[in-house]
C-alpha cells in the first residue's frame, strides 16, 4: 500500500483498487469489519459529499463494466428481434420553444447547456463499444416557431400531433421549454457538480404527453378511471431523459400516466426510485427532515 494511502484502507488496497472493487469481483475479499472500518474513515475523511461522490464513481465504473446505458439496450434488442430495417436514425426528442420566450441570447445560451448536461452524461459511457455510433443518431429537433401554438400545453400537444415524424421520435411525449424551464437550465447548478440530492434546483423541461390536448372524458372520471383527469404533463430533469426516461417511452412500456402520473405541481420527474421525484426546491435532506 502507498505511503500516502489513509490508514482506514484495508491492507494491500489503495484508491483504485477500492473503486475497481465491482469491476475486480472482489468484494469477497474484504470482511464486513474492513468495509464499515472504510466507510467510517472515508466519511470522517472527506465528510457526506465526498463519501458519496466515492461510492457514485464505484457504482458508476461497475454499471460501465456491466455494459450498454438503457437507451442503447432497446435499441441494440430492438433490431436483434426485428432486424436491421427497425434501426432507429434518428432517435431523440421533439422539443418546443415557448413562445413567451423572448430573449435570444438567453435562448441560445439555454441550448449550450443544455448540450452541456446531455454529454455530461454521456462521458460516462464513452468506453463502451458501439456507443459512438448510436449517438451518431441522436438528435433533438428543436422547433423554435410552433406555428398556431399560443403557448399552453395543449397547444404544444396539438402542434406535436400534426408533426410527420421518423419512428425514433415519434413516440408519446415531446419537451417543452417554458420560461421557467430555461431559467432552470440556465440557473441551476450542473448536474456534474454535486449529486442530485445536494441540489435544491435542478435543470428541467416539461414532458408533454398526447393526454394534454384532449378533453377529459367525464364518464370515465366518474367511473374513476386511472388517469381519467389527468393533465398530461410534467416536468422531468434533464439529467434524466437519455437514461431510463427515454427508453422506457420510446419502447412504450409505461404509458406517461404511468410514468409520472404523480408527479405534480412544480415537483421534478427523475427516474423510477422511491426518491425518484425531486421537490421543487427541496434537496433530498429537506424532504427527510419534514
Amino acid at each position: 500500500m502507498s505511503s500516502d494511502t489513509p490508514a482506514y484502507y484495508p491492507e494491500g488496497w489503495d484508491h483504485e483498487r477500492m473503486l475497481n472493487i465491482g469491476v475486480n469481483n472482489e468484494f469477497d475479499k474484504l470482511t464486513e469489519d474492513q468495509m464499515a472500518v472504510f466507510r467510517e474513515g472515508l466519511r470522517a475523511d472527506k465528510g457526506e459529499q465526498g463519501f458519496e461522490n466515492f461510492f457514485d464513481e464505484m457504482r458508476k465504473r461497475d454499471n460501465i463494466a456491466k455494459g450498454e446505458p438503457p437507451f442503447m439496450e432497446l435499441m441494440r434488442l430492438r433490431e436483434q428481434r426485428v432486424g436491421p430495417s427497425a434501426q432507429w436514425d434518428p432517435w431523440g426528442f421533439v422539443v418546443f420553444k415557448s413562445p413567451e420566450i423572448h430573449d435570444q441570447a438567453r435562448w441560445e445560451a439555454c441550448r449550450e447547456r443544455f448540450d452541456k448536461i446531455l454529454h455530461d452524461y454521456i462521458d460516462y459511457y464513452r468506453d463502451i463499444p458501439g456507443i459512438d455510433e448510436c449517438l451518431s443518431r441522436m438528435k433533438f429537433r428543436w422547433i423554435e416557431d410552433a406555428g398556431d401554438a399560443q403557448g399552453s400545453v395543449k397547444s404544444i400537444a396539438k402542434a406535436r400531433a400534426a408533426l410527420d415524424l421518423p419512428p425514433g421520435l415519434d413516440h408519446s411525449v415531446s419537451l417543452y421549454i417554458t420560461p421557467a424551464s430555461l431559467d432552470s437550465i440556465l440557473d441551476s447548478p450542473l448536474p456534474s457538480s454535486a449529486k442530485r440530492k445536494w441540489r435544491r434546483e435542478i435543470p428541467f423541461v416539461v414532458a408533454v404527453s398526447a393526454q394534454a390536448a384532449e378533453e377529459p372524458n367525464v364518464e370515465d372520471i366518474e367511473n374513476d378511471v386511472a388517469g381519467a383527469d389527468w393533465r398530461g404533463y410534467f416536468n422531468v430533469a434533464v439529467e434524466s431523459l437519455l437514461d431510463s426516461f427515454f427508453s422506457t417511452i420510446a419502447n412504450d412500456s409505461r404509458s406517461p400516466f404511468e410514468l409520472a402520473g404523480h408527479v405534480s405541481g412544480d415537483d421534478i420527474y427523475c427516474d423510477h426510485t422511491r426518491w425518484g421525484i425531486h421537490k421543487a426546491g427541496a434537496g433530498f435532506w429537506d424532504r427527510r427532515a419534514r
